[in-house]
């Protein structure tokens, strides 16, 4: 996963960018980047320090996973191949 966050990273913020890419993506995966920055978690961080962590891992995944499911395939794999 690490190893591919590079491009990940890359494809989200083309998305973001791209007019084309449906609104409600847009925001859920919006509010799963403020969920990870903002200080207040539903598992505190410095009170179980792992699991702190992973809730805002699982929240990232899960408003990446339904952001590109949102995205129409075409505009994802158009996206994919520019990348590469």
């Amino acid at each position: 996963m690490l190893w591919h966050l590079p491009s990940t990273a890359k494809l989200a913020w083309r998305l973001l960018q791209d007019r084309r890419v449906p609104l409600l993506g847009k925001f859920v995966f919006a509010l799963a980047l403020g969920y990870v920055v903002w200080p207040i978690d539903f598992i505190p961080d410095f009170a179980l320090p792992i699991l702190g962590q992973i809730d805002d891992v699982a929240v990232l995944l899960a408003g990446l996973r339904f952001f590109l499911r949102q995205t129409p395939p075409e505009i994802l794999e158009e996206h994919l191949a520019q990348i590469k």
